[in-house]
């Protein structure tokens, strides 16, 4: 039998406790690739790339420290893409030092994880039976989360099925009359600039909520992806264009701005958008200070709860956009570059990198930009989540790439402040792990027509 081959993933912090199980990992007759002194920091990424490639399985030293360390976190996503793509046998967490409920990202919670805080001996033997190694220790027992432990996490960013963002929402409902929230936003002081943009305020049941205006874009076809010869900007995962057939749908003017996410604040099913990575400049206050700004510091698992909240509210079917409905959205049938045509002109977006503002502005600043069917704001302010998974191109309408439980990188579309003028076309995308929750990065919905 080969040996096989480990990538160890830890925080210096952890050194200690490090250097104790990979001296256990090689007496096991294992090859381990750990140390990364020396790296310049400019060939980092590289070097992990150029060993990960080489190893078998990544060992996860779980910690608070490592779930700071931004070094860990991306060497454990960058190992979990590469266990999906097959290129690797697994991830294999060892908990070191207890974590605060709700701080392990949902794609590493799933994993199988041996804790060495209660027993070492017994989670080393539980790595070694992993990746095939004889072991003499006992078996550790594996439990699954009971309810109340699922119930602990907090809800922005954890739920890792809709079914449990779904239970979870109707058991903080339940729990509302007794649970304090935040009067964050007084329903009277709609603002007047949202009024005037075509928002809406509603009550429903004593719960307040905002709708807001939305384009109706209609069934049929149109050319999705780029075509290097018209696209000197194309990037290799926009091709190849063909045509996608839609159904029709509605889709918001503009992305969900503040106002509106603070409804869904208010009435107590969910945190204020995190700021911890950011410091008090981005905490919610501030962010409620700037009522028509789009809502950002939010995560996919954010949006979607958010989408299910207005949908249970409203009996209407509210959800994030698929790729192919927000590019439909922003560029219509004919295959454009820009929402606007073919030329760029900055006058359209005016706020991205190059630019003086670096913040991001009120929705429905730059009107000139709408695309076909009237859609706003789809090149520069905030990136926007989508609902479906990152897939390379030809693109297919399937179930599986809309699939809303199955795990991996989620696609963003648009561009944001801090993206660059080439970022605008209405074709460009991105990806993230739907964990990921950051200062540019916001989210708009779709209203499903009815018996679509």
């Amino acid at each position: 039998m080969s040996q096989p081959r480990i990538f160890v993933s830890y925080s210096r912090k952890d050194r200690d406790i490090t250097q104790r199980l990979v001296k256990d990992l090689h007496e096991a007759e294992a090859e381990v690739w750990v140390d990364v002194e020396g790296i310049q920091a400019g060939n980092f990424m590289q070097a992990i790339d150029k060993a990960l490639a080489a190893c078998d399985w990544m060992v996860l030293v779980l910690s608070p420290n490592a779930l700071a360390s931004e070094y860990v976190v991306e060497e454990t996503y960058t190992a979990l893409h590469r266990v999906k793509q097959g290129f690797m046998k697994g991830v294999i967490p060892v908990l070191v030092a207890a974590c605060q409920p709700g701080s392990i990202p949902p794609q590493w919670d799933v994993l199988q994880r041996y804790d060495a805080t209660q027993d070492y001996t017994v989670a080393l033997a539980g790595v070694l039976r992993a990746v095939g190694l004889p072991s003499v220790a006992p078996a550790p027992v594996i439990r699954p989360s009971s309810p109340a432990e699922i119930l602990e996490r907090r809800f922005l960013g954890q739920p890792a099925t809709i079914e449990q963002a779904n239970q979870l929402i109707r058991q903080v409902a339940e729990q509302q009359s007794q649970a304090p929230h935040q009067d964050e936003i007084d329903p009277a002081h709609f603002p007047k600039r949202l009024a005037d943009l075509g928002f809406t305020a509603h009550s429903t049941k004593g719960i307040e909520y905002i709708l807001p205006p939305l384009c109706s874009v209609p069934a049929g076809p149109f050319l999705m992806g780029s075509d290097r010869k018209r696209d000197k900007s194309t990037n290799p995962d926009e091709e190849p264009q063909r045509s996608v057939t839609l159904p029709v749908y509605n889709i918001a003017r503009y992305p969900v701005t503040v106002a509106e996410y603070a409804f869904f604040v208010r009435a107590g099913h969910a945190e204020p958008p995190r700021s911890e990575l950011y410091g008090e400049i981005l905490d919610w206050q501030t962010q409620l200070g700037k009522l028509d700004h789009p809502v950002v510091m939010v995560s996919w698992h954010d949006a979607v709860a958010y989408a299910i909240w207005l949908a249970d509210l409203t009996g209407e079917q509210w959800r994030l956009p698929t790729e192919a409905e927000w590019e439909k959205a922003a560029r219509g049938t004919d295959g454009r570059i820009y929402p606007w045509g073919n030329a760029s002109d900055k006058s359209r977006y005016y706020n991205t990198f190059e630019f003086v503002i670096k913040d991001k502005t009120p929705v429905g600043s730059y009107p000139s930009g709408a695309s076909p069917y009237g859609v706003e704001d789809m090149t520069g302010n905030v990136l926007e989540w989508i609902g479906s998974q990152y897939r390379l191109y030809p693109y297919t309408i399937s179930g599986e790439r809309e699939d809303q439980i199955i795990i991996g990188d989620r696609v963003l579309r648009g561009s944001s402040w801090i993206d660059v003028a080439s970022d605008v076309r209405a074709a460009h995308r991105n990806r993230t792990s739907p964990d990921v929750f950051n200062i540019y990065i916001g989210f708009r919905l779709v209203r499903a027509a009815p018996n679509s």
